[in-house]
């Protein structure tokens, strides 16, 4: 009745399962393992693990399971290998062993897997997709520097020259002279020019080159001082909210991420206008990389503007070139990461950056 209830178990399960002796023989097998393997069961049963395979070489990973478990004596050894069944379909199996034992001496070992092709496919088609997207928008940024590099050449000296005679001008007639609110207005309209050429010129020197490993937790806390600073000169109350996972660390250029976090920062706290307000940044580890969260309770930017918040020139506000965002979305792209902007759902805004796995020195 044991035996019957217990083949019956292990029959039902939904992994392959199968268990080699002390000696590597395979002396059990389950139906989801006949089927995973492509295999008869009457090829399974007697047979030891390295007989079973002989259309897989030698020194594949598959193979190697069993002799890296017996090597390491290792329990729960886990492994994501590809598995060529012998009609040579390839598989992706998730494989994970264990030793059986009696009185402290092995017997055996069990091995447990599952086919995780189509999860493994989808990886690699998310895997492909955004490294199409970052290929995209390193293109783009690379096409804006060349733009801004012709922009700043073309547009800035002259327009210097025509501020700089303007105000040769201004200096040379009388406060009543009608004309010279004519000159004044050429002046701010030649000054706001040069202020975006002058972006432009910001924009193409961004360049991550000076990478260090950085504890984020130092460098976050840095930046609490001049939030405060900020926001003490505008008159608001804010209170400052930091959450850094510990030992978190990044192979980042400090000054270009500090400067990214600055502008993001200086939008939070110009966005906070009634009363006290606060602006929260948390930092933490996730599958694929890590999180940097920065959220206020200030009016927040609405919903119908978000998709053209890092564009150039795009702002809301009558004191600005948006060029702010524009230049962070650069400097977020020179670390290999993405940002967003998360939709308002009541009040504040969210902004996401993450920078990927790679550039992390765990």
């Amino acid at each position: 009745m044991k035996k019957i209830l217990s083949d019956n178990i292990l029959q039902s399960i939904r992994s392959g399962l199968v268990v080699l002796d002390h000696n590597g023989v395979v002396v059990y097998a389950n139906n989801p393992a006949i089927k995973i393997l492509g295999l008869d069961d009457e090829l399974l049963i007697g047979k030891s693990w390295g007989e079973l395979f002989p259309h897989i070489g030698e020194g594949s990973d598959f193979k190697k399971v069993i002799v890296d478990v017996i090597a390491e004596e290792r329990l729960n050894a886990h492994h994501e290998v590809s598995y060529f069944s012998p009609e040579r379909q390839r598989r992706q199996l998730s494989v994970t062993t264990s030793f059986l034992r009696e009185q402290k001496a092995v017997t055996g070992i069990i091995v447990q897997f599952d086919d995780i092709t189509e999860i493994s496919d989808l990886r690699h088609r998310e895997r492909l997709i955004n490294e199409e997207r970052q290929r995209l928008s390193l293109e783009m940024v690379n096409s804006m520097n060349k733009l801004s590099l012709s922009v700043a050449h073309v547009i800035l000296n002259p327009v210097a020259s025509i501020g700089g005679f303007v105000n040769l001008m201004m200096r040379r007639i009388d406060k009543e002279n009608p004309i010279r609110q004519y000159l004044e207005t050429i002046a701010e309209c030649a000054g706001r020019l040069e202020n975006v050429s002058k972006s432009f010129k910001e924009y193409t020197d961004i360049q991550a080159v000076n990478y260090e490993t950085i504890h984020l937790s130092t460098l976050i806390e840095g930046i609490r001082p001049k939030i405060e600073s900020t926001a003490d000169r505008l008159q608001k109350k804010i209170r400052c909210n930091i959450d850094v996972e510990d030992h978190i660390t990044a192979l980042i250029d400090p000054a270009l991420f500090t400067m990214a976090l600055d502008e993001i920062l200086m939008n939070s706290i110009e966005s906070i206008e009634d009363g006290p307000g606060e602006v929260d940044i948390i930092v933490y580890k996730a599958a694929c990389g890590v999180i940097v969260e920065i959220k206020d309770t200030g009016f927040g930017i609405d919903n119908r503007h978000i998709p053209y918040a890092f564009d150039p020139f795009f702002t809301t506000k009558t004191s600005n070139n948006g060029m702010g965002l524009f230049k962070v979305k650069k400097i977020i792209t020179e670390h290999l990461g993405s940002i967003t902007i998360g939709r308002r759902e009541v009040v504040g805004t969210k902004v996401i950056i993450h920078l990927p796995s790679d550039t992390l020195t765990l």
